[in-house]
């Protein structure tokens, strides 16, 4: 949860540092980071690292379609989905 990550954030960084995700799937450790930058003023700055892991069609029809006809990706990866939440975020 982002709350969750945000505590974590907060008890184990500097308002200035980067937070570096391996696994930013879903990219909540970035959604922390912005949210925490939003309430305290602070200049957090994060990386996040993710596999171009293909969406399974047959798994997740949504995701899958979102990315192909929405984004117009021709092979959907996890990837694009969260540059997309990343983008829209940022806005």
């Amino acid at each position: 949860p982002v709350e969750y990550l945000k505590f974590i954030i907060q008890i184990s960084t500097n308002p200035n540092d980067i937070i570096l995700d391996f696994f930013a799937g879903s990219w909540t450790t970035a959604d922390a980071v912005m949210q925490m930058n939003a309430d305290d003023g602070g200049n957090r700055k994060y990386i996040l690292v993710q596999l171009p892991e293909e969406i399974d069609k047959k798994k997740n029809k949504t995701a899958y379609d979102f990315v192909k006809e929405e984004l117009w990706v021709e092979k959907p990866t996890i990837f694009e989905i969260t540059k997309e939440r990343l983008i829209r975020a940022g806005k």
